[in-house]
């Protein structure tokens, strides 16, 4: 901070404002900044000062009153402590309107993008409701701050779960026809020559383990398919899967 910056800080501070400050000529002093009060335009009384110059009730302004000063060091002939704050040459003035020392705790921030993620209970919050059990999951619903408001599956009411306790899921990046899986790439070849195909049909051909799963991938990259649910000759159920002719 500027000596000119300091200054035009202190300058607009209200009589009877507590500040901090440091300058050159109180270094000596140590370096850590010291708690003030502004009593004139140029001077402050110091909080628990040991050094200073002496300044009497009469000399501050006359707003300033005997509550705001408590704290300052007083000696027992009536004069305070205090210090003159104004530039000169040489002079590096710097002023806080809050304790530089304290260091603020620093609030971790969860991505707004979050919204929506799913995640995996991997421990529990002290004092969590005995419903909430390792392993259940959930989405994200708030995000923003290091505990989120999330929804969890088969879970009454949403609930605030601090990110420590939470393994959330990876997002995979979204299947497009120019990044489908080869296996994906080979059921949709096989879509096409045979015009429908199943389960048992993809795993012979190709040992596609869940035609399901390479369907679903299709879709998601943008190709029509229909499902056409059918009975075998023992009763079981299955799927056949078209490709939907194009408009």
């Amino acid at each position: 901070m500027s000596k000119t910056t300091a200054f035009a800080a202190f300058a607009a501070l209200a009589i009877g404002s507590k500040l901090w400050f440091r300058q050159n000529d109180t270094t000596g002093y140590g370096e850590k900044p010291f708690e003030a009060i502004k009593v004139t335009q140029d001077e402050v009384v110091i909080v628990g000062a040991q050094f200073g110059w002496e300044i009497v009730k009469n000399d501050m302004d006359p707003s300033v009153t005997e509550e705001m000063l408590s704290g300052v060091t007083k000696s027992g002939d009536g004069y305070y402590l205090g210090w003159s704050l104004f530039p000169y040459e040489h002079s590096k003035l710097q002023v806080w309107t809050t304790d530089p020392t304290v260091k603020r705790a620093r609030v971790k921030k969860v991505r707004p993008s979050l919204i929506g993620q799913r995640f995996t209970i991997m421990s529990l919050p002290e004092g969590a409701d005995p419903a909430i059990k390792v392993g259940m999951r959930g989405t994200m619903v708030q995000t923003g701050m290091e505990t989120p408001l999330v929804v969890l599956d088969g879970y009454h009411r949403t609930t605030y779960i601090h990110v420590s306790h939470l393994g959330i899921h990876k997002r995979r990046p979204k299947i497009t026809m120019d990044r489908l899986p080869p296996q994906t790439k080979q059921v949709l070849d096989l879509l096409k020559a045979k015009g429908s195909l199943t389960a048992i049909e993809a795993g012979g051909v190709l040992r596609a383990r869940s035609l399901a799963k390479r369907i679903s991938e299709l879709k998601e990259a943008g190709v029509s398919i229909i499902a056409e649910n059918k009975l075998d000759h023992t009763g079981q159920r299955y799927a056949r899967y078209h490709l939907r002719a194009a408009a």
